[in-house]
């Protein structure tokens, strides 16, 4: 899905540029142009940041556990 149509950015980038270690909307800004154009699809794009960044920290907790 579109999260950005201004730079035509998908989900699946943002997820990708979380699992290369985005941390914050800067990040997405600087990386992938998300929020440069009209400014629509930032609070959506730091919303699946943050769902991604938990997800990937609980995965990593549970690998921890695991081993």
């Amino acid at each position: 899905m579109y999260i950005c149509l201004c730079n035509a950015i998908t989900d699946r980038d943002i997820v990708k540029a979380a699992e290369e270690g985005a941390l914050s909307s800067e990040d997405l800004a600087h990386n992938l142009g998300v929020g440069l154009g009209c400014g629509r699809c930032t609070s959506c794009a730091k919303s699946l940041l943050a769902e991604t960044i938990a997800r990937l920290a609980c995965a990593t907790a549970e690998a921890v556990s695991a081993s």
